[in-house]
């Protein structure tokens, strides 16, 4: 009989890739399958996909028999699975077998299943692969974390691998208010790559070592980029779209600026506080960074008027008393990335998170009015572009002379104003407000239409039952 082998150990690494990848709430049935295939050769491959990412896993050993190729229901795969070794055993297009053992007991199971026919074709890439360095992975799950989930900014949600620069290739994200960039680095890619940030592409067990990139150059589809290990093999969507210019936002004379130097225990200390400290409740989340002789890390809700404060202890500071506030998640972000460095300027630039060839620049919040602008989706508008900080102390000092010269105690601050970019949010928050309210006025209609089906076949039903009772002679 034609049967196929699954051992325990390589379910053990392939289900959980797999299942960040199957689709269970998918309408088309066939997303919700695992593909197994056995080729002449005896290779034999699982297989999942849910149409922008398509992901096998080649098993350990190969298996002699005649080709198979057969869908199952993850699901059940799964189930059976947890126990040891699964026998596959085809029995039609539409039919198989599985057979496994819970405690000490022979087990069969049938399933039915789709035709292998129905499986969506994985994308061809035929262009040589080029090696990756081995801390790529670890590198691109951090760069995911700083991605944007805006659906209105889809260029960028993902993570970027700028070769523009021949001696500095980069790995770089934004999601407009931070933005990461790890530039150590020296890809063999003839063009930039915008991979989409997937839940496999996020997932630990994925890209731990060094692995292959292929990117597919036919002008006709030429959107998917191809990684492979020894075990994996996944195709993802590269994202159409221009990156912006990320290096004019990056401050570049950071020197001169308030520098704190962060021990591994400070490091953990403030992780540990950063989920703990009032303000969560804020719009911002926000965390007051308190640079003097010591590091306070304060937070207070939106009721209170003093924050809370809590010491780090084991920091080394070097410059000028600064107090600025940030997002926690930003700083929680930094943190797990293991960036031991922040250097801040003034209150209102943007700070920086350090650590050798690895940034994380990060727009502060205002304490007493809106947050400051994003980091640019669009470089070529001015307005977006945050002071450098050679430009900045120019600014404040030909403004304090101004406003010696000339005061003008009736003009309202600039500072009050919220910026364009702060307006657009607002706007963008009341359509989202108005589409869940159409939703939901939507839903009301169809529930009411439902009742009235229901309560017309309701009438009909009993008019039935009344002429049967009219025609019954007695």
């Amino acid at each position: 009989m034609n049967t196929v082998t699954l051992p325990a150990a390589d379910l053990k690494q392939a289900l959980p890739g797999l299942s960040k990848v199957v689709s269970r709430k998918s309408t088309l049935p066939v997303l919700q399958s695992v593909r197994l295939t056995r080729t002449e050769a005896g290779v034999v491959t699982l297989s999942a996909t849910d149409l922008d990412t398509f992901v096998s896993y080649n098993l350990e050993h190969s298996e002699k028999g005649q080709p198979i190729d057969v869908l199952l229901p993850f699901d059940q795969l799964k189930n059976t699975g947890k126990s040891g070794d699964v026998v596959v055993v085809p029995e039609s297009k539409f039919k198989a077998k599985l057979r496994y053992q819970v405690a000490g007991s022979n087990l069969e199971q049938s399933v039915a299943t789709l035709s292998p026919d129905e499986f969506p074709p994985t994308p061809k890439i035929t262009e040589l692969g080029c090696k990756m360095p081995e801390n790529f992975g670890e590198t691109l799950r951090q760069a995911f974390e700083s991605s944007s989930q805006d659906s209105s900014r889809y260029v960028l949600q993902g993570a970027y691998l700028d070769v523009k620069e021949a001696k500095c290739h980069s790995i770089v994200s934004t999601n407009g208010r931070c933005l990461f960039a790890a530039n150590t680095f020296k890809f063999d890619l003839k063009q930039s790559v915008n991979l989409s940030r997937q839940k496999f592409l996020e997932w630990n067990g994925f890209l731990t070592s060094e692995c292959e990139m292929a990117v597919k150059t036919d002008k006709s589809n030429s959107n998917w980029v191809k990684l492979t290990t020894t075990r994996w093999e996944c195709v993802v969507k590269q994202i159409d779209g221009n990156f912006p210019n990320w290096r004019q936002v990056v401050p570049t004379d950071t020197e001169k600026w308030t520098k704190v130097e962060l021990s591994e225990a400070a490091v953990k200390q403030m992780l540990n506080l950063s989920s703990k400290l009032p303000g969560d409740d804020t719009e911002n989340r926000t965390l007051q960074l308190r640079v003097g002789q010591e590091l306070h890390l304060e937070g207070r809700n939106k009721d209170d008027k003093d924050f809370t404060s809590a010491q780090i202890a084991d920091v080394k500071i070097t410059g000028k008393p600064v107090t600025t506030a940030l997002n926690r998640e930003y700083l929680q972000t930094a943190l797990r990335c293991g960036l031991n460095e922040i250097r801040i300027h003034t209150e209102l630039e943007p700070l920086l998170f350090l650590k050798p060839g690895k940034r994380l620049v990060v727009m502060p919040v205002r304490l007493n009015g809106p947050t400051t602008q994003s980091v640019p989706a669009k470089p070529s508008t001015s307005a977006s572009v945050p002071p450098t900080p050679e430009a900045q102390p120019k600014a404040e000092t030909k403004e304090s002379t101004m406003s010696k010269e000339t005061p003008k105690p009736t003009e309202a601050p600039k500072t009050t104003e919220p910026s364009l970019l702060d307006q657009i949010e607002q706007v963008k928050e009341s359509a989202k407000n108005l589409v869940r309210d159409l939703t939901g006025l939507t839903d009301a209609v169809k529930q009411a239409e439902r009742e009235k089906r229901a309560n017309e076949k309701e009438v009909e039903t009993a008019r039935a039952v009344l002429k049967k009772l009219q025609s019954v002679s007695l």
